[in-house]
């Protein structure tokens, strides 16, 4: 009875099982251990250095709720290094810097994206807008017959095509502005079911014309001429299916290319890693809004003002046959409001020369 009291005692003041057990199947006691010192339950009962510490020490403070937790933490860590509270409240407020400049730094990243994001997304809309309208007056065009207008035409595309190949060029896109204009026009047409194979009726592929007997086939029918038929693609796909060309998947093969996982970066603390993110995002975010400043895509065009200060400064004098186009591109205005703009500037015009000067110059 004594050996299991012994037991139940050390296993309330924290000690593991193994080494309870172990002392009271020695026939240890509680009162014999407060009169024991480790190195006697090291020599005696052959418990390591570490744990006969800390059962000496659970025992001189008693039974407790933590006592098994104390226990442990006193086996299995080592000295733990106080901190003065000076050094600790430093400590923390220099993290709490770290974490409010880190945020920082990070809003400032955000505000670049946004940025260069509006730039960007300014051009392209401008861009969608010259192409479309090019597209129109390339149909245009080719629909005209008389003379005259077949010119304004010409000049007018002269002019869009400036513009697109200005905004072309801002954003870096691949090929020429007569590409896409192409792709609309010739080859979008020829994607598209727009009419009858039979008659030539024009086809609405949205539901229109849809074959109510065939809702699984995508079959259309020509309410002119009371033809079904499929689409090409359609064809196409049940002809490749059909000839047994259908792609065949094996779950026991491995992938081609197989990718390894690259190990993440040793970080000694938690005060190094907010160290590098912020200055891998200070640096990042410096980067970029440094590009935003000086692209061309923030504001991308002179103001028509400065233009005219800056040309007139240059040259003295303002013509629309020398400096119309350096116009257009400059400033992103019409090539059909150079004359309204000039007038605008308060600037004189000499019929007999055809150039614009300052009314004091004239």
């Amino acid at each position: 009875m004594a050996k299991k009291d012994t037991y139940l005692a050390l296993l309330r003041r924290g000690v593991d099982e193994v080494t309870a057990h172990t002392l009271a199947d020695s026939g240890v006691t509680i009162g014999g251990l407060k009169e024991m010192n480790h190195e006697q339950l090291v020599g005696n009962y052959g418990l390591k250095v570490a744990i006969a510490k800390s059962v000496i020490e659970v025992i001189s403070t008693g039974p407790s709720k933590a006592g098994r937790q104390r226990y442990l933490s006193k086996v299995l860590s080592g000295t733990k290094k106080k901190m003065d509270r000076i050094d600790e409240q430093r400590f923390r407020r220099q993290q709490k810097d770290f974490l409010s400049e880190l945020i920082e730094q990070k809003e400032r990243l955000k505000e670049a994206k946004v940025e260069a994001f509006r730039g960007k997304k300014l051009v392209m809309n401008r861009l969608g807008k010259s192409i479309e309208l090019i597209c129109k007056l390339e149909n245009n065009y080719d629909e005209e017959l008389k003379r005259e207008q077949r010119n304004k035409i010409r000049d007018q595309l002269e002019t869009r095509g400036l513009e697109a190949a200005r905004d072309h060029e801002m954003l870096e896109l691949a090929g020429t502005p007569q590409d896409i204009v192409d792709f609309r026009r010739k080859l979008v047409p020829t994607l598209c079911l727009h009419a009858c194979p039979e008659c030539g009726e024009e086809i609405d592929p949205r539901g229109g014309n849809l074959n109510d007997s065939d809702p699984n086939g995508w079959s259309f029918i020509c309410w002119n001429c009371e033809t079904e038929f499929s689409a090409q693609m359609v064809v196409r796909v049940e002809a490749f299916l059909n000839n047994g060309g259908g792609i065949k998947i094996d779950p026991n093969k491995p992938p081609r290319l197989p990718r390894a996982r690259r190990p993440k970066a040793k970080v000694t603390s938690a005060q190094d890693t907010i160290k590098q993110d912020l200055k891998k995002t200070g640096a990042t975010a410096d980067e970029l809004q440094a590009a935003v400043e000086e692209s061309n895509l923030s504001g991308g065009l002179m103001d028509i003002n400065d233009w005219i200060d800056q040309t007139l400064a240059a040259k003295g004098y303002i013509q629309a046959q020398e400096d119309r186009e350096d116009f257009i591109v400059a400033t992103g205005a019409g090539a059909t409001k150079f004359n309204k703009w000039m007038k605008k500037a308060g600037l004189h015009f000499n019929k007999q020369t055809g150039r614009w000067t300052r009314w004091e110059d004239r």
